[in-house]
């Protein structure tokens, strides 16, 4: 039996999951799906990663494209170059290649989590609360395998409702990227080398707002991944002003983009250039949406709504991308500190 239990071992989570296990009173166990980064090195394997497909999107003309999450303990800032051992004090249990199914219920109260690892079923009971710390890609999902989402959806994918709330799922955000390619030997010209002859536009705050949901109760199916890129028109506008604006200015510096992006371009024929050739950026939030509306998943506190003793602190739980992966780390400082403070 485990005071805590936190899923999602990335720098959110484990940094939630030490600093709760800093009180010696109590028993914290963190599941992540991914290994280590010692394992890895050792075999000399890439890292890890989450890759899913989306559905066709109207935005991209018609294009299906894929999203990445990272997936491993530590997050990002465990992969250095020295991958020294990440620290392990002796109430906080960690188990990895681990991935957490689906969250125990008994009645409107989280009491613990199901996980496969290999090959095995496991139970693992946390007697004060459950978090989520998985990503905004898989924060959702593992609610709606839970029974904790829009019912009509979790009819549809086989999932017995345990708690109708519609926004699981709903309001995910990812930013634009455009590759930009320029001239072969444009900065060769002027004296300069660069490793790819290309620059890269990036909508960092678009006003798309997608979807994800289940195909199926099998938590190795893949989920069913609407990011809607580009529906919003402001989005399109944004990308082609910014766009222009950088083609001028490298006409100003004697630089020219490569085809199809150089010559004159109307603007319709600019906008079937973008939707054609722009693709998903890195970070996705939303999901979980923190808020007091309708569609609002989580609490101020990050408790998840009508449910006692589960929250969420990831991505998903936010109404906007963050600057930065620390703004996101941030969510598990005042988490833990409200958390022990409950009896």
């Amino acid at each position: 039996m485990f005071d805590f239990a936190v899923l999602g071992g990335g720098a959110t989570g484990y940094g939630l999951a030490l600093r709760l296990a800093a009180d010696a009173a109590v028993q914290v166990a963190l599941v992540e799906a991914g290994p280590a980064p010692a394992a890895i090195l050792r075999r000399r394997r890439p890292r890890p990663a989450w890759r899913w497909a989306t559905v066709a999107q109207p935005g991209l003309n018609g294009r299906a494209v894929a999203l990445t999450a990272g997936k491993g303990l530590g997050g990002t800032a465990a992969w250095d170059a020295e991958a020294a051992p990440l620290p392990r004090p002796g109430n906080l249990t960690v188990f990895t290649d681990a991935l957490a199914v689906r969250v125990l219920l008994q009645g409107r109260r989280a009491t613990g989590v199901e996980l496969h690892r290999a090959g095995l079923v496991q139970q693992l009971r946390a007697a004060r609360a459950v978090v989520l710390c998985a990503g905004a890609l898989q924060s959702p999902l593992l609610l709606m395998r839970s029974g904790i989402g829009p019912h009509a959806h979790l009819v549809a994918a086989g999932v017995a409702t345990r708690h109708d709330l519609p926004g699981v799922g709903l309001q995910l955000q990812v930013p634009v990227r455009l590759p930009l390619p320029l001239r072969r030997g444009a900065f060769a010209a002027w004296g300069l080398r660069r490793s790819a002859d290309d620059l890269e536009l990036v909508l960092e705050q678009p006003a798309s707002r997608g979807r994800l949901g289940l195909q199926g109760k099998d938590p190795a199916q893949p989920p069913r991944l609407d990011p809607d890129l580009l529906s919003d028109r402001d989005d399109v506008q944004a990308l082609a002003q910014h766009l222009r604006a950088t083609l001028a200015g490298l006409g100003a510096e004697g630089l020219r983009a490569a085809r199809p992006w150089a010559g004159p371009l109307p603007d319709l024929a600019l906008e079937r250039l973008l939707r054609e050739h722009a693709e998903p950026g890195i970070g996705v939030a939303g999901g979980c949406c923190q808020g007091d509306g309708p569609l609002a998943v989580v609490d101020a506190q990050l408790a998840v709504r009508g449910i006692a003793g589960l929250h969420v602190a990831d991505a998903s739980v936010l109404t906007q991308l963050p600057a930065d992966s620390r703004a996101v780390a941030a969510l598990g400082e005042p988490l833990a500190q409200a958390l022990l403070r409950v009896a």
